[in-house]
């Protein structure tokens, strides 16, 4: 490529990551002000994080203690867990997009209600940051992934290892609960085990999406 040709790919990359992460940015906002859930906004929400544009898109169903006191998907445990894989696995955590399915701090008993409405706000992030492959992580975070899919599009069963398609050019694969297994030795080894398939797919695709 010469010089002029990649001045120009560089401007153009620059340009849809520029659209990209404004998108990101308006969406952060609406769940900002969200009161679908609550008469009045729950204090505490969370944020998705990442690359805008990554080819690769982690969504777990909800954040822990750590990601709710400073407002971030994947902050403190969660993202240090993926950030040692990514290391082991020879891939850059920077090109990485997380995010969780519920966003405000709700209790178990009215989670059911909450993760639906959120499902809409999941469904704008996928949409905003285009990636081929997402590791949905939970049975949540895989019925919220059912919500959003097109009616032709198969049910997305919550089968730790199996890959399903959604919106026709995204592969899916589910896998257990993150926070779980931390807690579990045969969830950690199955989330493990995915994980490494995670990125071994990753590797059959052109990743990561940078200039």
């Amino acid at each position: 490529m010469e010089k002029s040709d990649s001045n120009d790919f560089n401007e153009l990359y620059q340009l849809y990551y520029d659209k990209a992460e404004y998108e990101m940015n308006e969406i952060r906002a609406d769940i900002k002000n969200c009161d679908l859930c609550f008469p009045e906004n729950s204090k505490i929400k969370v944020f998705g994080s990442g690359h805008p544009m990554a080819n690769l898109f982690i969504v777990k169903s909800t954040f822990t203690k750590r990601e709710g006191d400073n407002n971030i998907a994947f902050f403190g445990k969660s993202g240090d867990a993926i950030k040692k894989s990514c290391e082991k696995l020879n891939y850059d955590y920077s090109n990485l997009y997380g995010t969780d399915v519920v966003k405000c701090f709700v209790s178990e008993e009215i989670r059911e209600k909450c993760f639906k409405n959120c499902s809409k706000f999941l469904k704008l992030e996928i949409l905003t940051c285009q990636p081929r492959i997402i590791l949905s992580m939970g049975e949540l975070a895989t019925r919220a992934l059912n919500l959003i899919k097109m009616e032709d599009d198969e049910e997305i069963q919550f089968l730790p290892g199996n890959v399903y398609n959604l919106w026709l050019e995204i592969k899916i694969l589910v896998t257990g609960d993150l926070v779980k297994s931390f807690y579990k030795l045969k969830e950690k080894r199955q989330v493990w085990k995915d994980i490494q398939k995670f990125f071994k797919m990753a590797k059959k695709i052109e990743t990561p999406k940078d200039h």
